[in-house]
């Protein structure tokens, strides 16, 4: 598994309150280094396809167990 701490949780999602037409009904929100982000469906699945293209670019675990068992 990757040694990753940050997590986003698709469960919890806030409804666009003043929507546009055409735009998100919903987001998914966050912190990232203390100041709140909010992402739509497509922003987390082009994010999960470019992870799955650049495995490379993951951080490893780099614990003792990670290291024999990874």
């Amino acid at each position: 598994m990757a040694d990753i701490d940050s997590n986003i949780d698709t469960s919890e999602v806030v409804e666009n309150k003043d929507r546009k037409f055409g735009s998100q009904l919903h987001y998914y929100p966050c912190m990232i280094d203390d100041k709140p982000a909010l992402f739509t469906e497509d922003s987390l699945i082009r994010a999960t396809k470019r992870a799955a293209r650049n495995p490379e670019d993951i951080p490893e675990d780099k614990s003792f167990w990670g290291s024999l068992f990874g």
